[in-house]
């Protein structure tokens, strides 16, 4: 057996659904690409990610100078959970698959750990390993180009919504990498592509596909869920459903996707996997959202530790619950929204609170906001009331 079939299985036994191995050469193409979605503003809003960040993260040899080759790994994470759960009086939100079980990047960095000092220390018989082993490890946030490593390394192709998309699993799958200075065999790119298919792009509430394989980061909910800082922009916001962090709508739409998810269900895979992705109890797969109004910032870090949705912060959290409830339609929330307007510390959720209320409408939520345009000091938040009264067909003096 050579190297590279045994570092194969071993990451295999670690748990990973996927691997494939490419060189260490640098991605011109897509350091291009990268450049051009720059300058065209469709990464505004990710202020790290500038050109030369694109530099280094579209060369391995950047990264390690002695850089031979560069492993691609992926593990699946669907699980089968109820979604959008509708109960009268308790109206609940939408969080991406990814993010109902425990933080992937906690998860598969221990994996590439154990993946690192596998190589390291595996015996020279077995593959003829000269002395001083190097890796570097990589899961999502680090500089690494992972879709452009997956695309060459054969373990997927890249589909229109700008996924990665792979025989059997979909683009339903975590990226990591490890780049070595070992010399292992490369695999071929796949032949695979998503042809005259463009239901992804179609389905995207925002439009935040300009065009296949281009998206507008700055209209895609994930995005607006997740990285925005501020505030969401007016006329997104009734187009971003009950969703509170990040969005799933063009994988699920996705015919790739559809048939593994089907092949899996035949398979039993997701009754078998009871593992780290599973929705946690304190989490969900689609939590009541007018008691995420109610926490406080320890009550936040301890409800989203080691999840990823401790990303949100609970500021841009909460702004999103604002949003989801407003949109949600349900009368049930107002009460809620209106405390929150009246004794919310941060004017970002304030100001989103008083979106709601005039999104959802009735006497109760417009005295409220009349009260509050009295009363409130942030600028910003006042000229959200003023929008909000201007839903109920009135020119507010604050806006």
């Amino acid at each position: 057996m050579s190297l590279t079939t045994d570092i194969k299985e071993y990451a295999s036994a670690l748990g990973f659904d996927l691997v494939r191995v490419t060189s260490a050469e640098p991605f011109p193409e897509k350091e291009a690409a990268i450049h051009g979605r720059i300058d065209q503003g469709l990464m505004d809003g990710l202020p790290w990610f500038t050109k030369e960040r694109a530099a280094v993260s579209c060369d391995p040899r950047a990264l390690l100078p002695d850089a031979r080759s560069v492993i691609s790994l992926a593990i699946f994470y669907l699980t089968e959970a109820p979604r959008d759960l509708t109960t009268p009086g308790e109206p609940h939100g939408r969080i991406s698959c990814y993010a109902w079980g425990d933080d992937y990047h906690e998860v598969i960095k221990a994996k590439l750990e154990q993946m690192a000092a596998y190589l390291k220390a595996i015996a020279p018989e077995q593959g003829g390993l000269a002395p001083g082993t190097e890796t570097r490890l990589f899961v999502d946030t680090g500089r690494m180009v992972d879709r452009a490593v997956a695309e060459r390394a054969g373990l997927g192709w890249y589909g229109k919504n700008t996924t990665i998309l792979t025989h059997g699993w979909g683009s339903w799958v975590f990226l990591a990498e490890i780049v070595t200075n070992l010399a292992l065999e490369p695999d071929a790119p796949l032949k695979s592509n998503c042809g005259t298919c463009e239901r992804c792009l179609h389905a995207c509430p925002t439009g935040a596909f300009v065009a296949p394989y281009v998206l507008d980061n700055t209209r895609c909910i994930s995005f607006l869920t997740i990285e925005l800082r501020g505030s969401i922009p007016l006329h997104l916001r009734p187009l971003m459903g009950n969703h509170i962090f990040g969005c799933d709508i063009c994988q699920e739409v996705c015919p790739v996707n559809l048939i593994a998810v089907e092949r899996l269900k035949r398979a039993g895979r997701f009754e078998a996997e009871r593992g780290p992705f599973q929705p946690r109890a304190e989490i969900g797969s689609s939590p009541a959202l007018i008691p995420l109004l109610k926490l406080d910032e320890e009550q936040f870090r301890q409800r989203f530790r080691h999840s990823p949705i401790k990303r949100a912060k609970r500021r841009r959290l909460l702004r999103n619950v604002c949003v989801a409830l407003g949109n949600l339609g349900d009368a049930v929330a107002v009460p809620a929204l209106i405390e929150t307007l009246r004794t919310e510390a941060e004017p970002l959720v304030r100001g989103h609170a008083a979106w709601a209320l005039g999104r959802l409408g009735g006497p109760e939520a417009r005295a409220a906001l009349e009260d509050a345009r009295g009363s409130e000091a942030n600028e910003t938040v006042q000229r959200e009331i003023g929008c909000a009264l201007g839903m109920f067909g009135e020119t507010s003096s604050s806006k």
